[in-house]
């Protein structure tokens, strides 16, 4: 705002004064909104289990803290459909809505809590838990997470070790294969339980399995190893190799092989020797010479 003349200086200024206070006012105001809007409902988390096997029960659990605000409902989604609800007024408490893979169990399913039975592989997908508090304010916040439905293997991972050349200088190579699971494990390489990194991995149908449009094909694993021996390699004449293969927390299965070191190959220089030791062998013969010779003329003599 500007003023044009002495005369309307004062207006201008309680004009000026008045506009502050005004957005000053609005500013507090807004601000106790905020803060009463922040602590009506807070500390909200879930606990969803990061993956589970098909067939398995599941608790997806939901915490809050609604600060003696009364409860409205708490809704869960997967994505962006529903298919539970809690509303404490209501008789029964609890409804369910139908998605394919889904099945409730409402006899352990609460306000805090809901029990999937029997996953099956589209129950895979992103969770949402939704708490709105009653009037009169009505406040709701939600918080998510994600749960996968795998195929876990049912075997122990194959492992194979070249152990031609195991010497310093030379390297161990092998290769590590895991069972078909959905989603593809992985493969870990140790070498006396020291982590090693491969040197290639790769993902692959199974042969043997009869094809699926899918997109949950169960997938075998590959790791290549190559690592060149040191002197850290045998610790005390053995080096262990060990391939771990696991999917998420529900699977983990090693096998190990250890090495035996062979005695190294000798080389050339031990072989002929040095200059001086080669020098020194005439020597030594030519002494033990000179002493049989004179034992012989000793014996003679007498």
């Amino acid at each position: 705002m500007f003023c044009s003349d002495n005369a309307t200086m004062g207006g201008c200024a309680r004009s000026v004064f008045s506009d502050r206070k005004s957005a000053l006012l609005q500013f507090v105001l807004l601000m106790v909104f905020l803060n009463d809007l922040t602590c009506a409902l807070k500390d909200m988390r879930v606990t969803i289990p990061q993956a589970a096997r098909i067939m398995d029960t599941v608790s997806l659990q939901c915490f809050y803290d609604l600060e003696g605000e009364p409860l409205y409902t708490v809704k869960w989604y997967k994505g962006s459909k529903e298919f539970f609800r809690f509303i404490p007024k209501e008789l029964p408490n609890t409804q369910v809505f139908p998605l394919p893979g889904i099945d409730v169990d409402l006899s352990k399913s609460n306000q805090n809590e809901v029990v999937l039975r029997h996953v099956q592989p589209e129950v895979t997908g992103k969770y949402k838990c939704e708490v709105s508090s009653d009037a009169p304010n009505f406040y709701t916040l939600y918080v998510s997470g994600y749960l996968y439905v795998i195929d876990t293997p049912e075997e122990d991972p194959v492992m194979w070790v070249e152990t031609d050349f195991p010497e310093i200088g030379y390297s161990i190579r092998g290769n590590c294969s895991t069972p078909p699971s959905y989603p593809p494990a992985n493969i870990t390489w140790l070498i006396n339980g020291k982590k090693i990194n491969e040197s290639s991995s790769f993902q692959h149908q199974d042969p043997n399995a009869i094809s699926s449009m899918s997109r949950r094909q169960p997938m075998i694993t590959t790791s290549l190893l190559e690592f060149e021996i040191d002197g850290d390699t045998f610790q005390g004449g053995r080096a262990k190799v060990e391939c771990v293969a696991s999917v998420f927390n529900l699977y983990k299965r090693s096998v190990e092989r250890v090495l035996e070191e062979e005695r190294p190959r000798p080389r050339p220089s031990s072989v002929l020797g040095t200059r001086d030791s080669a020098s020194a062998i005439p020597v030594a013969n030519l002494k033990l010479y000179i002493v049989i010779v004179i034992a012989i003329i000793f014996v003679r003599l007498r």
